[in-house]
């Protein structure tokens, strides 16, 4: 789906239809916009979309910190972390009736012959009893290709085409491959506002200062050193940004 693409800077000058304003785009840039751009133009409609992406790279095979005090895995940490993710939009869901509710979980890691961004259960409505059954084989290897996972998460949203879309993504570690995530929340900033995601990050054992790109770029960053952390930082995203009343 998504092709790691490394290009040095090729400018050129062109004006944006909708602001009038002078820009230069490198050939980079323009390609991340070309692979933002929805499938299809279809009519919106209201409800709810989130996708939770999540880092599966090798370094989360380290350990930090647990709930009990001892360390562990980050891979134990986030499987229980995104069933309890699953858990709480199955009951906003159950609460909310007359109101679409789709939930996405993907990992992402660069791994040979594989896509970058993978789903662990697709865009549907949220489903507790899957997400014990598939979120065990959740397995830490690979590179780390952040830039790309937003791309393919924001065209999941797309598909969607309900109004309210959320793109939260847990990793704990910088960029190694595709490309950087501030030109591609940059470029998700560009989009026209229908289609433009909530972008969430949540650094999980690293500074969430490496992640300044995307912040200055519109996104809400956050960090999380530990299990506790990380649990607490989640259930405030989605108490006080995703999962509220419209």
């Amino acid at each position: 789906m998504l092709a790691c693409i490394g290009v040095t800077a090729c400018k050129r000058d062109r004006s944006d239809p909708q602001t009038g304003l002078h820009e230069t785009r490198s050939r980079e840039e323009r390609r991340i916009d070309e692979q933002l751009a929805p499938a299809s133009a279809e009519a919106p409609r209201d409800g709810l979309a989130a996708a939770i992406v999540i880092d599966v790279s090798g370094s989360m095979k380290d350990s930090v910190r647990g709930e009990s005090g001892r360390d562990e895995r980050k891979i134990e940490i986030a499987r229980r972390a995104a069933r309890d993710l699953v858990d709480q939009f199955a009951r906003y869901a159950e609460e909310h009736k007359d109101e679409p509710v789709m939930l996405g979980i993907y990992e992402f890691s660069e791994r040979s012959g594989v896509e970058d961004m993978r789903p662990v259960i697709p865009m549907g409505p949220p489903d507790r009893a899957r997400a014990d059954a598939v979120l065990s084989r959740l397995r830490a290897d690979g590179g780390t290709p952040i830039g790309n996972a937003m791309i393919a998460a924001k065209r999941e949203l797309d598909r969607t085409g309900l109004t309210r879309r959320h793109l939260l993504l847990v990793t704990d570690g910088e960029n190694t491959d595709g490309y950087a995530p501030e030109k591609v929340a940059a470029a998700i900033n560009r989009r026209p506002e229908a289609e433009r995601p909530s972008v969430y990050f949540v650094a999980f054992d690293i500074e969430a200062s490496r992640f300044e790109g995307v912040r200055n770029a519109g996104g809400l960053v956050l960090g999380a050193a530990n299990a506790k952390e990380l649990n607490a930082t989640l259930d405030a995203l989605l108490r006080g940004q995703i999962l509220v009343e419209k």
